[in-house]
């Protein structure tokens, strides 16, 4: 009897609909958006690194939050330290590997831009636990002449393992590198290149500098601690702590996560009250109806299922309809959502934009939340419909 019902009136019923649609949608997308943010901060740490610390030059200011914590990565600047500083790092107490790493800007193959890193192979590989290699195989020791591509590089310029590629820079005319290895870090960190730290220096114009110095620590719970031993020992220096990073990324997230929330609640309301309306129009309509089957010994409690049946097959079709327009309007949202660009050293640059990233628990929340606001608002309608006065309703027999 519900299904016959919302048969008859079509077309009031897909404007009901209409209405739970628009609000799943929107919350389906606007927490898409906010897991996609989660994500690239989480790429931007594996591309930065996973050291415990990094110890940048702290006599030049540096710009704080999240450029501050990507500054090194991106080029340096002229921030750059001694590199003798790495073995006065390494004998901190507390400090397990100091690992150095010198980058800057270059241009493959004289026309492409990327960001360029210098690295140690052995203690870089201790430090971070190495690169996310997905083809060939990483840095060696003493393997001059080698570099491992981004795989953005890579596939923009169709480069693949084995292949020679000339890098150079500002400063240098560079020189002819083989590409050993592929690596991957799901963020913007995979428009770069790494090479051995004294080919980078040499490239760069930075013999005898690093742009910072990566830290392993023997007990990352002691992170503060070695931190101020460092500041202390070498008070030049700036200690940055990644977790701080993450914690306000946690602490954003969060906040973007109930603000895209209340939106999306506030769409589902504005749905509901179409429910409700409805509802009524149609509890008003079927007064016969209902006078009709109370009259033929149906309870209360017939009459309260029928009308909020309803209500839940309207909840169901605009959850999974809202659901559907959802996940469809998130693949639009990537060319919508350019938030800049990061440029390195010499204007190597990367675009930036947040990709939203659809997850089972937000489809099934989304599913879940057009479902019970369509039994919600109908709960009224159906209260009402099952306390009609039999008396009442057969006047209209």
């Amino acid at each position: 009897m519900a299904l016959r019902s919302l048969r008859k009136r079509r077309i009031r019923t897909a404007l009901t609909v209409s209405g739970i649609v628009v609000g799943v949608a929107m919350i389906l997308v606007l927490l898409s958006l906010a897991s996609g943010f989660n994500t690239q901060a989480r790429g931007l740490v594996q591309a930065i690194g996973g050291a415990d610390l990094t110890v940048v030059n702290g006599t030049t200011s540096r710009p704080g939050g999240f450029g501050g914590f990507a500054g090194g990565f991106f080029g340096g600047g002229g921030n750059t330290l001694n590199e003798s500083l790495v073995q006065t790092v390494g004998s901190v107490t507390g400090v397990s590997t100091a690992s150095p790493i010198v980058t800057g800007g270059a241009n493959l193959d004289g026309s492409q831009q990327l960001f360029l890193t210098g690295i140690d192979p052995t203690t870089y590989s201790t430090v971070t636990g190495g690169l996310n290699i997905v083809s060939g195989s990483s840095l060696a020791d003493g393997g001059n002449g080698q570099v491992v591509l981004g795989e953005t590089v890579a596939t923009n310029l169709n480069v693949t393992v084995g292949q020679n590629i000339t890098l150079s820079s500002s400063t240098s005319s560079g020189g002819v590198y083989t590409v050993v290895g592929i690596f991957q870090t799901g963020g913007f960190g995979d428009n770069g290149a790494y090479i051995l730290l004294s080919e980078a220096q040499s490239l760069l114009g930075k013999q005898g500098v690093v742009s910072e110095i990566l830290v392993k620590l023997s007990d990352p719970n002691q992170a503060t601690e070695v931190s101020n031993n460092i500041t202390s020992a070498i008070p030049a220096v700036s200690v940055i702590d990644p977790q701080n990073f993450l914690n306000s990324r946690s602490q954003l997230l969060n906040s973007l996560t109930t603000f895209y929330t209340v939106i999306g609640l506030v769409a589902l309301l504005g749905g509901s009250f179409g429910v409700v309306n409805t509802m009524l129009i149609s509890v008003s309509e079927r007064t016969r109806e209902i006078g009709t089957l109370k009259a033929m010994g149906a309870r209360n409690s017939r009459i309260l299922r029928i009308f909020l049946g309803e209500a839940l097959v309207i909840g169901l079709i605009g959850g999974g309809v809202g659901v559907a327009v959802g996940a469809v309007a998130s693949y639009f949202i990537p060319n919508l959502t350019r938030t800049g660009t990061f440029r390195a050293g010499v204007g190597a640059a990367a675009s930036v934009s947040i990709a939203p990233s659809l997850t089972v628990f937000n489809l099934i929340l989304s599913f879940a939340l057009g479902t019970i606001v369509g039994v919600l608002a109908g709960l009224y309608p159906a209260w009402r419909a099952a306390r009609m006065n039999p008396v009442e309703a057969l006047r209209h027999v």
